[in-house]
């Protein structure tokens, strides 16, 4: 599946390390991202339409489809709004799932946590707490979109307008 945002994007959004950065698994988390937490409100038509336009290439973006993804501001009932725009909440989403599963490396011995001298694992409690701050704000962006689309909803067809799968399917484990 094209991620609908780059490691370019999200370096607009959060910082993470170069080595991080570069690293192949930024994208499996973008893909989670977009078809486990944002389909399910956003729906499978406009998903698959956005991800055509990716895959076609950027400058492919409709005008309507190009302010879903990257934000703006926007004028309805003579009142001017500001949202940040599908790429944010991609982001954010991503950026929890990147965080919760981080500090575990899958080895051919098992599952390790890495730790030398030179470094100490953040507490489990720590690592929920980023995942959990950055799903707030991920819920915060989602909540934006959704408005934009439904009050632009003629603009936007392929929009479901379902109110009943608006919750993204993330599951949080709390510890002590």
């Amino acid at each position: 599946m094209t991620p609908l945002v780059t490691t370019a994007d999200l370096a607009a959004y959060k910082y993470i390390a170069d080595s991080v950065k570069n690293s192949a698994v930024w994208p499996q988390f973008v893909s989670e991202a977009q078809m486990l937490d944002v389909k399910c409100w956003l729906g499978d038509a406009l998903l698959a339409e956005l991800i055509t336009q990716a895959e076609t290439s950027p400058e492919s973006f409709s005008a309507l489809n190009s302010t879903l993804l990257n934000g703006g501001s926007y004028t309805y009932q003579t009142k001017t709004y500001l949202f940040q725009g599908l790429k944010a909440a991609i982001i954010y989403y991503a950026y929890a799932r990147f965080t919760s599963r981080q500090p575990y490396n899958f080895t051919q011995a098992g599952i390790t946590v890495k730790d030398t001298d030179f470094s100490t694992p953040a507490s489990d409690k720590a690592v929920q707490r980023l995942a959990t701050e950055a799903l707030l704000t991920a819920a915060a962006l989602k909540d934006e979109i959704v408005l934009y689309l439904n009050r632009f909803s003629s603009s936007y067809p392929l929009y479901s307008c379902s109110s009943k799968n608006s919750r993204p399917r993330t599951f949080l484990v709390i510890g002590d």
